[in-house]
């Protein structure tokens, strides 16, 4: 990886970050002048650091910046009369030379491996982030429903990675709790906090004794010694008879309204009804009220548990009281009955069996009582224990997850570690590689053979008025020199600027293939080369463009290549001599980067086809596209207009043609406010500012529309709309 932003700087955005991508080895930039190409180059100087303060440039190992641009030709011979020297090896030696490019060999193998291995430990890294985040989303998502009646005890781990975190931190433990049972001793626990309650005592009641059940199962008859005891009997009518006393009104027989001695009447039924008798219906008289008094109590203990904090609504005591209240209600209706037929066997229903339940009920609800008294005394160390056991529980049910991430966490860390072994390994040989490198180099360093590789490469070039010579060997100095004046030491100011942009590019290449001074260069390299033909004639073109493809390309110099340019010829140039075949299915070249600055409003950088780039005859039609995109300023309208009306119409021999059609245009709209857009057009110099000031304000559609009508009147119409992209329908 290794990628520049540019953000705020020159005509970048303060507002966008502009990413431009150098990770491929070889990066090629095509841009018009003042698109920005420069302002790109101008990051790795270091010349200006506060004008890149928003900007940065990230990437996975360490670079060594070596810049080749207009400011480096400034600072390496305008400001200075002699150059440092750059060291080459000492070609003689061979033993030594064999050695250090076998090192660099194996330092490049190195480097490769250390990237296929730190590829592969990022790798394993991902996949461990990745194995404890599906870890934190399985835990997460697989126990919503725990978490959510358990989040009295999730203050802090509501979250995803807090919960994870949470969970983590918990030792499991075996628990048999479910959360139905957490949550219910949690609502106990927190209904105790602060209260005391007091206990549940069971009703007294006096309920039926033996002897009045007794007393109930035995008729009770008349005395048998009386006068009419023996004929009352035989009519089954005691009962009848004793309530009947109680209407005798005087002699007259309430029945059957005869006269009878109602006093003898009464004495034999009072003898009948003795004292035993009496007493024994007195005595269900007593059951009976006794019973009522129970029903009272009963009716009081049920409000007793309806208002007490641990009976709950549903509990079982409420039943049990409501049965022996229809029990109580059943017997009193049987006393009754009784008492109006004392001579009939009643058996009453038994209490005992529901006495007893109430009574085992009341002592679990006690029991709940004391538990709850219990919890209110110990309320924080209760709670506290509540908490480790909701945690070990939830963590339990986690703990399929936290194994099974556990395990490929722990294959994967098992692999990183192999690995780190590796790259410690690999480090160390790289170290003694450099280390035996620079201790060589500094046995070898002269400054020789780099002065011929440079005079040899200027005599290529044609180049044979000046060259470079040793100025202090000690100092590892060299400097200018100009045959015809040997002695004149400011050579550099008296060359054009053709020769002096190719002798500082020579030294460039050189400095790329050396280093300076003693220390040596020992990181990666990341080499810029910004428009080296911008100041050439056409004829050195193609001589550059070779020394690049031998001296970076091809000989793999730098790790990263970036090469900015102004010129299709030396775009083209560098694109087909460098690659033997372009793949017509591909956009670019394999490990090849093409980009393109433009620049609107802003400069801005998008990616580019090798097959877009084909002639500069295209490159401005691309101009006029790129404006109407919105890509490019309408200020390079009408020069770029020009341009192509020059180029085509001189190509097709039509010139003349032209000048008719743009005459007459000019003429149609003499009356309007476009006919100095026509004139402007026609003007043959198209090298100044003021031809774009004559037209005055006008709408960029206006311009298209226009430019377009002179194609019209030259019947070159189709030419216009295939190079402007616009698809015509055939007529049918």
């Amino acid at each position: 990886m290794a990628i520049l932003t540019l953000k705020g700087v020159k005509s970048y955005s303060a507002d966008k970050e502009v990413t431009i991508d150098f990770s491929n080895p070889i990066t090629l930039i095509y841009g018009q002048n003042g698109s920005g190409k420069s302002t790109i180059s101008g990051y790795f100087t270091g010349y200006h650091p506060e004008e890149y303060k928003n900007c940065y440039f990230q990437s996975d190992k360490t670079f060594d910046f070596l810049v080749f641009n207009q400011e480096y030709v400034e600072k390496k011979f305008r400001n200075e009369k002699y150059q440092p020297g750059i060291f080459t090896l000492n070609e003689k030696n061979d033993d030594f030379n064999t050695t250090i490019n076998d090192n660099n060999k194996r330092i490049t193998q190195i480097e490769e491996e250390l990237d296929v291995l730190n590829t592969f430990i990022q790798d394993r890294e991902t996949a461990r982030e990745s194995f404890v985040k599906t870890c934190i989303d399985n835990i997460f998502d697989k126990t919503v429903n725990e978490r959510k009646s358990l989040e009295y005890f999730l203050d802090g781990a509501k979250q995803r990675n807090t919960f994870y975190n949470r969970m983590k931190n918990t030792s499991p433990r075996q628990t048999t709790y479910t959360t139905e049972a957490l949550t219910s001793k949690l609502q106990q626990l927190l209904n105790s906090k602060g209260t005391r309650y007091n206990e549940l005592n069971e009703p007294a009641f006096q309920g039926l004794s033996e002897d009045i059940i007794d007393l109930m199962a035995t008729p009770l008859m008349p005395a048998s010694n009386t006068q009419f005891s023996a004929f009352i009997q035989d009519l089954g009518n005691a009962d009848w008879l004793r309530r009947g006393t109680e209407y005798v009104r005087g002699d007259v027989c309430p029945f059957c309204h005869q006269e009878f001695n109602s006093q003898h009447i009464l004495e034999e039924v009072a003898r009948m009804f003795d004292q035993s008798y009496e007493q024994s219906i007195a005595a269900i008289h007593d059951a009976k009220t006794a019973i009522a008094r129970d029903i009272e109590k009963l009716d009081a203990f049920r409000e007793q548990l309806k208002n007490h904090p641990v009976v709950v609504n549903d509990s079982a005591a409420f039943g049990i009281v409501k049965s022996l209240q229809q029990l109580f209600h059943a017997n009193i209706q049987a006393i009754t009955y009784k008492i109006e037929h004392p001579s009939k066997s009643i058996k009453p229903d038994s209490t005992n069996e529901l006495s007893q339940k109430l009574v085992d009920n009341l002592n679990t609800l006690n029991d709940q009582i004391q538990e709850s008294n219990r919890l209110a005394s110990n309320f924080d160390i209760e709670m506290e224990l509540l908490n480790d056991e909701v945690l070990s529980y939830l963590r339990n049910n986690c703990e399929p997850y936290f194994s099974n991430c556990e395990l490929q966490v722990t294959e994967a860390k098992k692999q990183i570690k192999n690995k780190n072994i590796e790259v410690s390994s690999l480090m160390t040989e790289k170290q003694k590689l450099e280390e035996e490198n620079h201790r060589l180099t500094g046995q070898m360093s002269v400054i020789q053979p780099t002065i011929d590789t440079i005079n040899n490469n200027l005599i290529l070039l044609g180049i044979n008025d000046f060259n470079i010579i040793c100025h202090d060997e000690e100092f590892k100095l060299y400097r200018l020199q100009r045959r015809s004046r040997p002695k004149d030491n400011d050579v550099f100011k008296s060359l054009s600027e053709g020769e002096k942009t190719i002798i500082a590019f020579l030294y460039f290449i050189e400095f790329c293939s050396g280093h300076t001074m003693e220390q040596g260069v020992t990181n990666s390299k990341l080499v810029v080369i910004d428009d080296p033909i911008s100041s050439l004639s056409h004829n050195f073109i193609y001589e550059v463009a070779s020394l690049i493809k031998r001296k970076f390309i091809t000989a793999g110099l730098a790790s990263h290549l970036v090469i900015l340019t102004h010129n299709i010829f030396f775009f083209q140039e560098i694109l087909l001599s460098s690659v033997r075949r372009l793949d017509q299915n591909a956009t670019t070249p394999k490990n090849w980067s093409l980009l393109r600055i433009v620049k609107g409003h802003h400069s801005d950088c998008v990616t580019l086809s090798m097959h877009e780039m084909l002639n500069e005859y295209q490159a401005l039609w691309q101009t006029l596209k790129d404006v109407k995109d919105g890509r490019c300023l309408p200020v390079v309208l009408l020069n770029t207009m020009r341009n192509i009306l020059e180029y085509y119409f001189s190509f097709a021999c039509k010139q003349e043609k032209l000048g008719h059609a743009l005459e007459k245009l000019a003429q149609e709209h003499s009356a309007g406010e476009y006919d100095s857009f026509y004139r402007a057009i026609n003007r043959h110099s198209h090298s100044g500012g003021r031809n774009i000031q004559g037209t005055g304000i006008i709408d960029v559609s206006n311009y298209f529309r226009l430019f377009r009508k002179i194609f019209e009147a030259t019947e070159d119409i189709e030419h216009h709309d295939t190079m402007m992209g616009i698809r015509v329908p055939k007529p049918q």
